[in-house]
């Protein structure tokens, strides 16, 4: 028996896509050295081009690091989760000797039974919406990253067309001048590039955080089915709980009367051939009684002993 809807192996999932972005990344960057080694301005008059798409790939490195994270906690959460399920299943009162006591499931069961044996109503609104604002505190910094890797890449692109005006200040200032050209080359191809980078980073990020805000809606949306359809009903008591158990109860009961009915029916029969049997014993008592005399009368008159 499983959850519905719940995917046990969603968060592996996310991952093997992770492990394929990297290497795909990676093999692109080999691929096209030569061509990125002059889009990004290697060997520039400025290293300002090489620290802005360093700060954004930086951020997006720190980013990415955070998630993984996250990734990885929701996959032991998933496994907890799954644990809790088939051990509440085969025996309620050992449920939390068989999951990890730092798990997101674990907490939810001590709080229904702390609330169980304080006599509390259970809000199951009130934990579910606390739930998920705690898990919502954790990606504070992915959605900082995801605001403002495209604002590094406009930012880098304003640094960049600043250099770009300088350099043509002083190309305006000296009819010839390799130097101001340069530098308004310099300065365009950091705009591009940094733009360029931003852009790729943002894609990359604004798609595994999607990915991993459906590994969260899926964890968190299986607690509160599993709580709502099993957890709390064991642990609230309320009028139609104990109307159902009655109903229940009741039911046991029409059967066990049904069960004794038929066994008193059974009663006569049953004396009936212990009578039988203790009839038969009776005879066969008896014929060995007869069986003894005749022989202690043979055994008399062969030795011609003395009758007793």
């Amino acid at each position: 028996m499983h959850i519905q809807g719940f995917q046990t192996q969603f968060s592996r999932s996310i991952l093997i896509q992770w492990v394929l972005f990297l290497i795909i990344s990676g093999a692109l960057l080999i691929l096209f050295a030569d061509g990125l080694r002059n889009i990004y301005g290697i060997g520039q008059p400025t290293p300002v081009g090489l620290g802005l798409n360093g700060l954004i790939l930086a951020l997006f490195s720190l980013g990415m690091m955070r998630w993984l994270m996250l990734v990885l906690r929701y996959q032991r959460e998933e496994k907890a989760l799954q644990q809790c399920h088939e051990a509440f299943n085969q025996n309620p009162e050992q449920t939390l000797d068989s999951i990890p006591k730092n798990s997101l499931i674990y907490q939810r069961v001590r709080t229904l039974k702390a609330m169980n044996e304080h006599h509390a109503d259970i809000h199951h609104q009130a934990l579910a919406a606390t739930l998920v604002a705690s898990e919502s505190t954790r990606s504070g910094l992915l959605r900082f990253v995801q605001n403002t890797l495209i604002l590094c890449g406009v930012f880098g692109t304003i640094v960049s067309l600043s250099i770009a005006l300088f350099g043509a200040s002083d190309l305006l200032e000296h009819s010839v001048s390799s130097a101001g050209m340069g530098m308004v080359i310099h300065g365009m191809s950091t705009a591009l590039s940094t733009t360029m980078t931003a852009i790729l980073c943002y894609l990359s990020f604004a798609y595994f955080y999607g990915a991993l805000q459906n590994i969260q809606t899926n964890l968190l949306s299986a607690i509160e089915q599993f709580s709502t359809t099993q957890l709390i009903p064991s642990f609230q008591t309320t009028p139609n709980s104990i109307d159902r158990q009655l109903a229940g109860l009741l039911k046991a009961m029409a059967l066990l009367v049904q069960e004794m009915r038929q066994h008193s029916e059974s009663v006569p029969e049953l004396l009936q051939h212990i009578e039988h049997l203790e009839h038969q014993q009776q005879q066969h008592h008896e014929a060995q009684l007869h069986a003894t005399q005749q022989l202690q009368t043979t055994l008399q008159q062969g030795f011609r002993l003395p009758k007793a």
